[in-house]
């Protein structure tokens, strides 16, 4: 396979997987709360699922703090 194949491949999956784990941020708005996600923030990181506060609050769960 050449690399401009494995590059394409590679691609596909990604933008597969981040269509599959967008869920309701595929249109801009948080998984958890149903707000909508901060423009910045999108651009920043566009594969955000959640805005924010909720994206601390989850981070805060997963931690443990």
């Amino acid at each position: 396979m050449s690399d401009q194949a494995v590059a394409n491949e590679i691609q596909r999956i990604l933008e597969r997987g981040r269509a599959a784990s967008a869920g309701a941020a595929a249109d801009g708005l948080c998984h958890d709360c149903g707000e909508r996600i901060g423009a910045e923030r999108l651009a920043a990181l566009p594969s955000a699922v959640r805005c924010v506060g909720c994206q601390a609050a989850w981070e805060q769960v997963q931690t443990g703090t």
